[in-house]
């Protein structure tokens, strides 16, 4: 009896060392905290890159790049230092966005813009952000983040954008705040007040 008492005491306190040894161990050699999309190797990289979205014959849009890398197990695109060009049903162009990166998501042509987002529309409408995402099924370009959206002079900023591409129909949900410009001939005090 005693002898099993012996044996499972070595046994227990030989395990435990084990144990400990490998969690010293596990300590020292895990891996970084580098995520694993920052370390992958694309499968394809392209410099001056370009990529035309056309349903039904008729483009949809146009990206333009200075780089891009390619990912095929997830059907994405990462392209860097970007332009787009959006254009309506008779292939006119009603808007071009820039930004510092532009992920292009292949299964569905949605689009992500991320850094330093500009879109211009021929009207003269611009909009400002840090990201936006383009819903290609949906046509609409929507934003989680502060969006600032100017129109012949009026500035209008807030949160939870959603917009049409040609930014003439345009919703924001939340921290709405609107500096509007007195029309000509209109006294800039009487703006805003009531009749």
């Amino acid at each position: 009896m005693r002898f099993q008492w012996f044996d499972r005491g070595f046994t227990s306190m030989v395990l435990s060392m084990l144990v400990a040894a490998s969690a010293v161990g596990c300590h020292k050699d895990a891996p970084s905290t580098t995520s694993g999309e920052e370390v992958r190797i694309p499968d394809q990289e392209a410099r001056d890159f370009t990529l035309t979205e056309s349903m039904e014959g008729r483009k949809s849009w146009t990206l333009w790049a200075t780089y891009a890398a390619m990912y095929n197990d997830k059907n994405l695109v990462d392209a860097r230092t970007v332009r787009i060009d959006f254009f309506d049903k008779e292939g006119k162009k009603n808007s071009s966005l820039t930004a510092d990166q532009g992920i292009v998501f292949q299964r569905t042509n949605d689009l992500e813009a991320r850094g330093k987002v500009h879109v211009t529309t021929e009207s003269g409408v611009t909009l400002e952000t840090d990201s936006l995402r383009w819903q290609n099924a949906r046509g609409k370009i929507v934003s989680d983040a502060f969006v600032r959206v100017t129109r012949n002079g009026d500035v209008v900023t807030g949160y939870g954008f959603e917009s049409d591409a040609t930014l003439e129909h345009f919703h924001l949900a939340r921290e709405v705040r609107a500096e509007v410009q007195p029309q000509s001939g209109e006294n800039p005090d009487s703006v805003g007040s009531p009749p």
